[in-house]
This record gives C-alpha cells, structure tokens and sequence, in this order.
C-alpha cells in the first residue's frame, strides 16, 4: 500500500480493509514505518518505534473493531514493560510497571501500539519542546509548535503517520495541540475513562486519557472502547443511552448552544481566531441551532491561583515519588527551568492551601454546571492564539517560576483548563483556518456525562466542514 493510499483512510477505514483481507496489520505497520521516515525527521514527532511490537503485528486480521491496527501512544507510561520518560531527561530509562486499564480495553479491540510520540517536559508545558527530544514542529508550518503536551501525537495525526494516536489532557493537552495541528481531540467527562491501576482519576481528577484522531466516527467508537469504570474505582458514571458510534448516526435535535468570545483570562483573541468562532455561530445558526452570546460567571483570577496550588502539589509528589522508585534526587540540572519551578513551589505549600484551592474548584464547578444547564452546549475557540514560532514560550529558558509559568499557558489554555477543573467534556474540532493556512481549534462544551450530544453536533460539523479534505505541507502523502 502506497503512502497516500494508506493516508487517506481514517481508523476504522484502514480496519475494514484489515478484515476484509485487503491489507494485514503488518503490511500497515510497514506503512507507519516508511511514514516515520518520511516526515519525522522535519518533525520530530516520534521518539522511537518498537522493533518487537512490529515484528509481531499479524498476517491476519485481529480482534474487532480495529483488527491489528497499528498507532503511537504518548511517552508517559502506558504499556508494561514500555519506556515511559515523560518528555524528561530526569525520568530517562523509566518503564512502565504495569499496563493501564483503558489500554487492555483497546488492545484488545485490535490496536497495537508500535511507539512513541513527544510530549512537554512530565506534561507541564504547553508546549512540546522537552529537555529529552527537544521541539516538536508543526506540519502546517515547521517554524511553529504544535502546543503540549500531547503535541507528537497530534503531530502525526495530522502528518498522516498514523490515523490515531494517544494522548491525556490535563489542563488541554489533548485539545490544544488538536486545534494548532487540525485534528479532534475530546476531553471526554472526569471518569469516563479510568486511571486505573494507578488512580480513579489521575492530577486530583484534573486529567484523564484518551485518543486524538481525523475522524469523529474513530472518537466516538474509541471512547466506546475504553469507556467504563474498573473494580475499586471510586465512582462510575452512568454510561450513554446508545453507544457513541450509534449516536453520532442520530438525527440531530435543535440545539441551545451559547457562543463565548470573551477571554476569561484577558489573554487578547487573536482576530483570525475570533473570526473562526464567529463563523462557527453562523454557522450553527444555518443548521438550525438557537446561538446566543453568553458565558459562565466566574472569577478568573482566584481559579488561577487555585490551579498553581494543585499543580504545584501533585507535581512536587510525583517527582518525589518518581525520584524514589529510580534511586535518584531531584535535580535541578536535569529538569527544565518551568518544570523545576513549579516542583519548587509545591514544596513551599502546605496541606490547607489544597484544600482552599480544591473547594475553589468545587465553587466554580457549581457555577459552570448551572451554566450548562441552561444551554445544550457552550462554543469558544480552543485557543485564543494561533500557533506561535518554535522557541517562542522555551521552558527551559533562565529566571521561571510559577508565575511566568502560568503565563506562557495562558495563550492556549485560557478557555480549556476550565473544563479539566469542572469535569465537564469539551471537544475541540478542526473548523478554523488562518489566512496562512493554519489550523484554528473551535472549543464544544457539554454538561456532565454528554459527550454523545458533543459527538453528534460534531459528526454534522464533519460534513459541513470537510476538514479531512485538507492537508498540511508536511504529509506523508507529499513524500
């Protein structure tokens, strides 16, 4: 199968050729090979591939719905006995002690993870330019980044190196790399997919798994696949009326959607992005929809505050443990400035100032859901910027602290950390383009437990936007 061939199929397109003995998942982890080569090296979206994991993809077809198919998954620990280095030359040589719950279920629904992607430095940075692999760039334009920290996932995605890859977001890490390399990324709602065996919900419920594809069907059935809570978790949610793959199939209802453009940090809107979100109203204005300006009241500024203090303390624990189980100290030398930063001022917190920033979290959680229920979803840009020049927001760059830190996230996370606070999922979708060309995330938002509504509105969007048609420079099918 040649290159372009390949790139042209989403997931589940590529699985149907699989199971109708048409190409084997090893003939497509050749594909995935000879796409690495092609393009990685002006991208430098993935670490390693795993010479064992492609030697053993089968001749035949797997098991359902995904039947072999081979991907990339982020590099914080996933797969037991796989490296999981977090971006960092610190946690250099770490693998992971055992395999995670939501990827035994998509494995055993057929995908084989092959290797690894980029990420920021233990995920910090909204940025993917770490101290172990260095900057990540953007298909659509090399000079640029590709946010963090999911950012080599997102990278191939959009690259066409494979048609999903995974990532976890926890302040917009799935989301934000997604609207500056045009690819979907859902942040799917606080325990939906489990943090098993490690937690119920990992960063004190502020982050959680998941997958970035091309495709809505591929998130939807993805989110099927890992969806559901494990044995000791401490809390389940009720799981959807219809599957998600049935319910982006279902008649979409009029819908009572608020457009917000004002940013809740003060970060300015770039106007190609307010443009693009704009667009995005009238839009859903012409399909039928009720769009209102509107936004949920709450106060920016102590929401911040509290974000630094749980960020701040479970960095600090994370490290420390980290530190532990390798036989190692924390070291200033071999960490970036922003990560050592933020380590240094959890260490000055103590157990009250957590508490007070998560019963902050709680306040403002209360707010945002009798917002939602007073619409059926909330539309923002994903990111107030486009994508910057490379080197523009250095992690590792002299004299960081906490503060300097949380500005450099402001320009992508002013509208979706947020949502990483409340539990809510939000979907960030490939509306937008920038007279340059560059891709321009639109931000969906739906109460608790509704990512079927989300899903659905975006399957319409799929249509009307035809996002999959375009292609970025770098692209496997260009080699």
């Amino acid at each position: 199968m040649k290159l372009a061939e390949f790139a042209a199929y989403d997931g589940l397109g590529l699985a149907a050729l699989i199971q109708r003995g048409e190409v084997t998942p090893r003939e497509l982890g050749r594909c995935v090979l000879a796409g690495i080569d092609a393009v990685n090296p002006r991208l430098n979206a993935v670490i390693e591939t795993y010479a064992d994991a492609v030697e053993a993809l089968p001749e035949r077809a797997g098991s359902a719905p995904y039947f072999g198919l081979p991907i990339l998954t982020k590099d914080f620990p996933l797969e037991a006995g796989r490296p999981g280095e977090f971006g960092s030359v610190f946690a250099k040589g770490f693998r992971s002690p055992y395999d995670y719950a939501f990827w035994i279920k998509l494995r055993a629904a057929g995908l084989n993870n092959i290797g690894r992607t980029t990420t920021s430095e233990f995920g910090l940075a909204a940025t993917t330019e770490s101290s172990l692999y260095g900057p990540t760039c953007n298909p659509w334009d090399p000079t640029r980044g590709v946010a963090g920290s999911s950012g080599g996932s997102a990278a191939a995605v959009a690259a066409g190196i494979v048609p999903v890859a995974q990532g976890a977001d926890g302040g917009g890490s799935i989301r934000t790399p997604s609207s500056f390399c045009g690819t979907v990324g859902l942040k799917p709602s606080r325990g939906r997919v489990t943090g098993a065996p490690e937690s119920n919900a990992p960063l004190l419920g502020l982050a959680i798994s998941f997958m970035l594809t091309r495709s809505v069907r591929d998130c939807a059935t993805l989110l099927d696949l890992c969806a559901g809570a494990e044995a000791g978790d401490g809390y389940e949610i009720a799981p959807p009326r219809v599957s998600y793959a049935k319910a982006i199939e279902a008649p979409q209802a009029k819908l009572r959607i608020a457009l917000c453009t004002k940013s809740w940090s003060g970060h300015p809107i770039d106007p190609e992005v307010l443009a693009a979100a704009q667009e995005t109203g009238r839009c859903l204005q012409s399909l039928g929809h009720e769009v209102v300006e509107a936004s949920p009241d709450f106060d920016y500024a102590p929401y911040l505050e509290a974000q630094k203090v749980i960020w701040g303390a479970f960095t600090t624990q994370s490290l420390d443990e980290l530190a532990s189980f390798l036989g190692r100290k924390v070291d200033e030398k071999q960490l970036q400035s922003t990560t050592f930063a933020v380590y240094q001022y959890g260490k000055r917190l103590d157990a009250a100032q957590l508490i007070s920033a998560l019963a902050y979290y709680d306040q403002v959680t209360r707010k945002v859901g009798e917002f939602l229920a007073t619409v059926d979803v909330l539309v923002t840009p994903t990111c107030p910027t486009l994508p910057e020049p490379v080197g523009t927001y250095d992690p590792a760059r002299p004299g960081m602290s906490i503060d300097t830190f949380f500005a450099d996230l402001a320009p992508k996370e002013t509208f979706s950390a947020l949502f990483n606070g409340t539990g809510s999922p939000a979907l960030s979708l490939p509306l937008g383009q920038s007279r340059l060309g560059l891709p321009i995330g639109i931000q969906f938002v739906a109460a608790f437990g509704h990512e079927d509504l989300l899903l659905r509105l975006a399957a319409v969007l799929e249509q009307e936007y035809q996002w999959q048609k375009r292609r970025p420079q770098i692209h496997v099918a260009n080699s």
